[in-house]
């Protein structure tokens, strides 16, 4: 019985892991957009019940302007969820120093995954250089970076990465969400033809209007990375879409966990 099969009849295989790569915890609070946060049980009671294996997140005090006291409270996630909830650590060019030390202090800790970088919220920008300190650090350490990206916001467009990537083409990116339209996904998937290490967060499959059985044959199906970007999606949404679309259960493994997992160099589910 196919992936596809068992889930009609309501059922998750027990062998299938996957890897919710692309996630936002918080803690009940108020969060961008007028969405107001889970609390973290609630959402992880979500995330297992549709048969998420583990969580990397960042947390959203630290997106919202408090990123050290927010990435602390992420790590803290990591101590109380072990083996489920792994974190992105999110940096903040203005707060450089801070956040390069936080990143040394826990890059070795078995929760850390990588980082996390939003150039509108934190008021820059991609094609600027404010983030080139951060990259070098990240390429000398072989740390992932992963970027919203969304071709209609000025600071954000993923085309903007072609100068940057000429500059650190050994930097291991995520672009979230694809890009977000169309043409930010045309984008996206230039880039990872181009470079070899720029990965695509499925995620963006919900806004590209391309099907994501069409999207895998314009990459390489190894740069393909799974995400929900929950709190602002509801998971079960992507969960859905991969379990129920017409790609392979080979495919959908890769997709959904394998990819991810062999770019950090370690497992994170644990079946």
């Amino acid at each position: 019985m196919t992936i596809k099969e068992s889930v009609l009849e309501g059922k998750i295989p027990e062998d299938l892991r996957i890897l919710d790569s692309h996630a936002h915890l918080g803690e009940g609070e108020q969060g961008g957009l007028y969405i107001r946060t889970l609390p973290i049980e609630e959402s992880l009671r979500l995330s297992k019940k549709i048969g998420v294996g583990a969580i990397v997140a960042s947390h959203l005090k630290a997106l919202y302007g408090n990123c050290i006291e927010g990435n602390e409270r992420m790590m803290e996630f990591t101590r109380m969820y072990p083996g489920y909830v792994y974190a992105s650590i999110f940096y903040d060019p203005h707060y450089h120093e801070q956040c390069i030390e936080q990143i040394e202090k826990y890059k070795n800790d078995p929760g850390f995954v990588g980082i996390k970088i939003h150039p509108r919220e934190t008021g820059t920008t991609i094609a600027g250089k404010d983030y080139d300190p951060l990259y070098a650090h990240c390429v000398k350490n072989d740390l992932l970076v992963a970027c919203h990206t969304w071709q209609t916001e000025s600071a954000n467009n993923p085309a903007d990465y072609e100068p940057v990537l000429e500059r650190f083409p050994e930097l291991k990116l995520v672009l979230c969400h694809i890009g977000g339209t169309y043409q930010g996904c045309k984008d996206s998937l230039r880039l990872a033809n181009q470079y070899p290490h720029v990965y695509l967060d499925f995620n963006g499959t919900l806004y590209s209007q391309i099907w994501m059985e069409e999207l895998v044959k314009e990459a390489p199906l190894e740069r393909f990375v799974f995400g929900t970007d929950q709190t602002f999606n509801d998971p079960r949404i992507m969960v859905g879409k991969v379990l129920l679309s017409d790609l392979s259960d080979e495919q959908k493994q890769m997709i959904l966990c394998d990819n991810f997992e062999n770019i950090v160099g370690k497992k994170l589910v644990r079946i």
